[in-house]
Formats: structure tokens, C-alpha cells, sequence
């Protein structure tokens, strides 16, 4: 049995034209940021001892993710990451595996699912226990790692062979269903009692946070069923006292951009490696007061020269607010490579510091922010390097750092 704390959801601030109320992401989000929102979301002190992160979209296969996660999660680089690749039951496997302190993060980045949601676990709080695993094989739809794709498309096979006879496999006896998530509630059959059951039809690593925190939210006691193809993961969730956070703002068509065709700026390992600390980190560099040397934070952080033409690098770095408001702002609208435009940067007046730092501004159309508008700095791909993600921290003006207007 698994008890957990806290919960958070993120989802992008937009939706694509003509796709309704169909969310989709930016062109500088992917997973992994998305997988930063929620989890900053779900442990905003940054406590947890072991990050899971579930996705089938991960942004670098080889090479990994886990220093970006950590780094922009504000976690200590020794903490463990165990990257997972799957969709729901992999996620509710990892929820009821999970030990305490453990923050299970599910990321989506696919045509039919984007966002992200979190779990942090403890010692009290809502419980997750297991019911019941089945893995069967059913391959309907199956993608290879150089991208080729087979599709066999026969929904009566999914109900009655991937759905139905799983279930009798589990031999569950019935029961009340509060979450439902990779298929219909209505394939479940006539044994559950899918009345108030949060529908999730995706298999999405997000959707089954969605879904458990729908259920403790509404003090709804039940079966949470994961569902993908012919394999199936079901856990008994007991609704408790947990803090809950969804960063999901309503939601603004996705603005036209281009990018120009071309060669981008090649991307410099040394430099990337140099720069990933304090970047990631959102870091500035403090010096002990000295002749010519004050302990004003730096950002970038680099080396001064005191009083007596000593070259300093003795600085630590302390982390950097994560509020601010913008000083001044432009906006660019002729396409560059690798760069969808148009964009605005500002520079940005941080909270509580004298530093100012130039920022892309993210979460509204190129153009919108107004000089003195408050707002939050938040992870984002900057640009795509010879393959290569290059993350970053952007400027979203009308946020707080909690995800909600400020």
C-alpha cells in the first residue's frame, strides 16, 4: 500500500486550431518541462529522496534526462532518477511500488495526450493499494525504436480481448470504478459500477495522476483501472488529506509561427557542460565582500577582479527567485533557424534581488507582455542544437510561481 501526500498537474496553456477544446504544447515545451511543472507542482520544497519519471516520449533516448529533471526540479544531483518507458499501468505500477518520499512523475508528448502530473508519496495522506496485474500480449498498435508503426485497428478486439478477458483473468468480482483510464468506461462490462468513474480513454502517464486525484478530490472511494491494449494494472485508492495543485490555466489558441530554414547555431559541448549548473540551477554567483568585490548576486555567474588586480572565482552559488517583473521587453518577427518566430524576450527584474535577467517570454502570443507585468520563470526548451535539447528558463508574465494568475 502506497500513501500519498501530494499531487500536481500541468497542462499547456494552449489548444491547436480547429481541434476544440484538444490541448496542445508550445513549441518550446516537451515532456521533460512539462514533467518539471508537474512535479514542482507535486513537491514544491523539493524533498523527495527518488524521482520516477514514466513516458513514451522522452526527449533523448541515449544520453538521458535525469540532470535536467533533477536540476530543475531544485534536487540534488545525487538523488536517483529511473527513467520508465510506458503509458498507464506502468505509472500505477510505479505509484504502488513507490517507497516514501518518492516523486512518480508521468509525462506525455503525443498526438492524442500532452501534460504531465505528479505524485509525491509518504507516510499518511490518500492510499493506493494494489488489486491486480495482468500482462498480455495484444500489440494493436506497435512502434519500433526507428520509428516504424503497425497499426491494426479493431476496436471490438480491444473490448473484448484486451479489456474483457483481462478482466476476467483478474477476476476483480466487480466493484465501484472511480477512475478508468486507456480505454471507455463503458468496455468494463456490467459487474462495475462506473457511475461517477473519471474517464481517461488515452493511455496516457499523465491521465492516471489525473484520474487518482479526481477521485481523493471528490472522496470517492473505488477500483482505479490502466488499461493498454491487453495489459492491465488496478489499484484500491482510499481517499485521505493531501494537498493537490493543477497548474491548468484556460486555455488560449496556439499563435502562428515560423521557422526559418537554415543551419542554427551548432551546439558547443564544453559550453553546454560549463553553462548547465547555474542554468539549470537558475543560480548566481555571491562573493565574500572584498576591496573592489561587493557580494551582489551574478548572474551569469563569473570571476571578478578585486581592489588589488586579483583574479576571485571563490564564489558559491545561491539559487535565484523564480518571480519577477518585466523592466523592458522587444519582440522579434523575422524567422531564424532554429527558432520559431515570431517571439519576444525581456528582460525581467527578479523578486527580491538586484539581479535582471533576458529571458524568451513563453505562455502568451509574441508581443503581449507589458513593462511592469508580473510573472513567473519556468523551464523551457530554448532551442533544438544539432538534435540536442537545449533547456533553459523563460518568462511568463500574468503567473505566479504556483502556477495560477498573478
Amino acid at each position: 500500500m502506497t500513501s500519498v501526500v501530494s499531487i500536481g498537474t500541468y497542462l499547456p496553456p494552449w489548444v491547436g486550431r480547429g481541434r476544440g477544446s484538444r490541448r496542445v504544447k508550445g513549441p518550446d515545451e516537451d515532456a521533460l518541462t512539462m514533467a518539471v511543472a508537474a512535479g514542482r507542482a507535486a513537491d514544491p520544497d523539493a524533498s523527495a529522496l527518488r524521482v520516477v519519471l514514466v513516458s513514451r516520449n522522452f526527449p533523448l533516448v541515449e544520453g538521458g534526462n535525469g540532470a535536467v529533471l533533477l536540476a530543475a526540479l531544485g534536487l540534488p544531483g545525487n538523488v536517483a532518477v529511473t527513467e520508465v518507458l510506458g503509458g498507464a499501468p506502468a505509472v500505477l505500477d510505479q505509484i504502488l511500488g513507490a517507497a516514501p518520499d518518492t516523486l512518480v512523475i508521468g509525462a506525455d508528448d503525443s498526438e492524442n495526450a500532452v501534460g504531465a502530473a505528479a505524485v509525491l508519496t509518504g507516510k499518511a495522506g490518500a492510499e493506493v493499494a494494489a488489486r491486480g496485474r495482468a500482462s498480455r500480449s495484444l500489440p494493436l498498435l506497435a512502434r519500433r525504436d526507428d520509428g516504424s508503426r503497425h497499426t491494426y485497428p479493431d476496436p471490438r478486439l480491444q473490448r473484448e480481448v484486451g479489456v474483457r478477458a483481462t478482466l476476467a483473468k483478474l477476476d476483480l468480482g466487480g466493484g465501484t470504478v472511480v477512475g478508468v483510464v486507456g480505454v471507455s468506461a463503458g468496455q468494463l462490462g456490467r459487474d462495475f459500477n462506473t457511475s461517477g468513474a473519471v474517464e481517461e480513454p488515452t493511455s496516457s502517464a499523465a491521465g492516471v495522476i489525473r484520474a487518482l486525484a479526481a477521485a481523493i478530490d471528490n472522496g470517492s472511494p473505488g477500483l482505479l483501472l490502466t488499461v493498454e491494449q491487453a495489459v492491465m494494472s488496478v489499484g484500491e485508492v482510499t481517499p485521505g488529506d493531501i494537498r493537490i495543485s493543477r497548474d491548468e490555466v484556460e486555455p488560449r489558441e496556439l499563435p502562428d509561427f515560423k521557422t526559418a530554414e537554415g543551419v542554427g547555431i551548432p551546439i558547443s559541448m564544453p559550453a553546454y557542460s560549463r553553462a548547465f549548473e547555474p542554468k539549470i540551477r537558475w543560480e548566481a554567483a555571491v562573493f565574500e565582500e572584498r576591496p573592489g568585490i561587493d557580494s551582489a548576486p551574478q548572474f551569469p555567474p563569473r570571476v571578478r577582479v578585486d581592489d588589488s588586480g586579483t583574479l576571485a572565482s571563490d564564489y558559491r552559488l545561491e539559487p535565484l527567485p523564480r518571480t519577477g517583473t518585466v523592466y523592458t521587453h522587444t519582440t522579434i518577427r523575422i524567422p531564424v533557424p532554429d527558432l520559431p518566430s515570431p517571439y519576444s524576450l525581456a528582460v525581467v527584474q527578479l523578486d527580491g534581488s538586484p539581479v535582471r535577467a533576458l529571458m524568451k517570454v513563453t505562455g502568451v502570443p509574441a508581443g503581449e507582455a507589458m513593462i511592469g507585468q508580473a510573472g513567473a520563470v519556468v523551464l523551457r526548451r530554448i532551442a533544438v542544437r544539432a538534435g540536442i535539447p537545449d533547456y533553459g528558463y523563460a518568462f511568463w508574465p500574468g503567473r505566479s510561481e504556483e502556477g495560477v494568475e498573478a
